[in-house]
C-alpha cells in the first residue's frame, strides 16, 4: 500500500494547530446543559458534522464551534470544564465515545447487567465506552488550585449522535 506524502505549507499545517488559551468556550447547545446539575463547558477541538436524525444531539452540542473544521477525521476531540458535582445526563452513542481526565477527579458511570456501575479516575486516567452504553460522566473535584476539572472526550464517526435515557428525559 502506497501512502501520499504531502508536503503542505506552514500556513496550512498551522491551521490544523489548537491552543488551549484559543479555544471558545461553549456553555450552551445540548438541552441538559440549562439544568443546575449538568452546567459544564465545551473547548470543542476537532469537530464533525451535526446528526440529523430526529431526537439525536451532537456530542459536544450545536454550539460549540470546533477550532479544527475542515479536516474530516472521522472522529471528534473537545475539552469539557466542570465544577464539582456537575456532569451530564445517562445518555448513548451510536459511536466509541472516550475520556481521559486532564485535570481533577472524575466519576464515569454506567448502566450496567447489575444496575449502575461506576470507577472514578484521575489525570492521565482514560476509559472508552463502547457503543450504545448509557454513560455519564461527573466532576468530584477540581485540580489543585482550579475551580473546575477539565476532561478530554474523543468520540468515533463522521457526525455521531447522542441520545439522552429515558430516565435522563424525565
Amino acid at each position: 500500500m502506497s501512502i501520499p506524502n504531502v508536503k503542505p505549507s506552514r500556513e496550512s499545517m498551522l491551521a490544523c494547530v489548537a491552543r488551549f488559551e484559543d479555544l471558545q468556550r461553549c456553555e450552551t447547545g445540548l438541552p441538559d446543559m440549562q439544568l443546575p446539575e449538568c452546567r459544564r463547558a465545551f473547548y470543542n477541538v476537532l469537530g464533525f458534522e451535526q446528526p440529523k436524525a430526529e431526537g439525536a444531539f451532537s456530542p459536544f452540542g450545536d454550539r460549540a464551534k470546533a477550532k479544527v473544521s475542515h479536516l474530516k477525521a472521522g472522529f471528534g476531540v473537545s475539552f469539557i470544564a466542570a465544577a464539582p458535582g456537575k456532569g451530564v445526563l445517562m445518555h448513548t452513542h451510536d459511536t466509541v465515545e472516550t475520556f481521559m481526565v486532564m485535570r481533577g477527579t472524575w466519576k464515569l458511570e454506567w448502566e450496567g447487567d447489575a444496575g449502575d456501575e461506576h470507577v472514578v479516575l484521575n489525570p492521565l486516567d482514560f476509559v472508552a465506552f463502547p457503543v450504545g452504553v448509557q454513560r455519564r460522566f461527573e466532576c468530584i473535584a477540581p485540580g489543585a488550585g482550579e475551580q473546575e476539572g477539565l476532561l478530554l472526550g474523543m468520540i468515533g464517526g463522521s457526525a455521531p449522535a447522542a441520545v439522552i435515557s429515558a430516565s435522563g428525559i424525565e
